[in-house]
């Protein structure tokens, strides 16, 4: 590789270095004197000072969208509060309802063996009874299977199986018979409820109760329902929480780039480095905030703009000096082309004249033979 080239990347190198140096020098520069200009009064007619107006602007910007983001992380976490109570909530309403099955089928059962409450059991009396003939006729069949002896594999096989049917009938009439005790118990809590201390209306009570707890668990559970519907409906319009967080995050990501563009801009503009002019009215203002102690990092601004400066004279001289190089290589093989177009030309050219002189020698030779004629 050319000696040249080599020292072009590394000044290429200097040059990104002392850039890289100072912005990030300009920008904590012009970001703390941005700062100095809040408790500044700004000139009346605000000439030139409308950089200092979208700092503040940039400043609200940011301070507002991340409030945004923290209503959007609380909704999204009251949203989820609001999932885990309603789920812990229906949990417990399920465990309640097994429970109060458990009672209407005891109070169901306590009617039907209760004369007292014949006017009330009568209409069920006839289904009760016909249940439970049927359960006593299945376990005496069962227990005459069990008890009955010998026989072959055969025979046991068919034991076995003719077992296994009727346990699966009994089964069945034992969860009919529960679901009667349940339908019984259920239609008689809907009566008014009456005095007394025996076990019937011990249960009432305790179904009543119950059914309190359960009224008051469900209207909790349809407030907790309504407003996990309305943040779920915000979420489906503005999208997911985590979609809006990011693009709020993104907008503040965007707005600090403008405010870096700012500060940079601004401490330019106090270090000296500029390249446009300012106005006089916005010189006078800079020098109101730039402070003695803000020299040394002028000075270390000024001299990385000047290493800058320099990197980039000695890249353009390098630059220069391979492409006029590469131009007189360029001149140097378009010459020979050149001449070797030239040598090719006077070939051409011989041998035209070589062909006019057959072509010459051919007319003489015709006009010979002509006059033989």
């Amino acid at each position: 590789m050319d000696d040249r080239k080599k020292r072009i990347e590394e000044f290429e190198r200097d040059r990104q270095e002392s850039r890289s140096f100072l912005d990030t020098l300009l920008e904590n520069f012009g970001e703390n004197l941005y700062a100095r200009t809040k408790d500044i009064a700004l000139p009346e007619h605000q000439v030139n000072f409308d950089d200092i107006i979208q700092y503040n602007i940039y400043l609200k910007d940011i301070a507002e969208t991340n409030i945004s983001i923290g209503k959007v992380e609380e909704k999204n976490r009251r949203f989820k509060e609001l999932e885990e109570t309603v789920e812990s909530k229906e949990q417990e309403e399920k465990e309640r309802s097994k429970e109060l099955a458990v009672i209407y089928r005891s109070l169901g059962k306590a009617l039907l063996e209760n004369s007292a409450y014949n006017d009330f059991t009568s209409l069920f009396k006839e289904q009760a009874d016909a249940l439970a003939s049927k359960q006593e006729s299945l376990d005496s069949r069962i227990r005459e299977l069990e008890n009955k002896d010998g026989g072959n594999v055969f025979t046991w096989i068919g034991k076995s199986a003719q077992g296994l049917v009727l346990r699966s009938f009994l089964s069945k009439t034992q969860e009919s018979q529960e679901q009667l005790y349940h339908n019984i118990g259920e239609r008689y809590s809907d009566r008014d409820p009456v005095s007394g201390d025996d076990e019937i209306a011990t249960l009432r009570c305790e179904i009543d109760r119950m059914r309190g707890i359960s009224r008051i668990a469900q209207e909790e559970l349809s407030v907790l329902k309504d407003e996990k519907r309305m943040i779920s409906a915000s979420f489906g319009i503005d999208g997911t929480p985590q979609k809006q967080i990011q693009n709020l995050k993104n907008h503040i990501s965007h707005v600090r780039d403008n405010l870096r563009n700012l500060y940079k801009n601004f401490g330019a503009q106090a270090a000296g480095i500029m390249d446009a002019d300012l106005q006089s009215e916005r010189k006078y203002f800079i020098d109101t905030i730039v402070t003695v102690e803000d020299g040394e990092i002028i000075g270390r601004a000024v001299k990385l703009n000047q290493s800058i400066a320099e990197c980039e004279k000695a890249i353009s001289k390098l630059k220069a000096s391979l492409a006029i190089d590469e131009e007189k290589s360029k001149i140097e093989k378009l010459r020979r082309a050149i001449d070797d177009k030239k040598s090719r030309i006077e070939e051409l050219e011989r041998a035209i004249i070589d062909l006019e002189d057959s072509v010459s020698d051919s007319e003489t030779f015709i006009t010979e033979l002509q006059k033989q004629l």
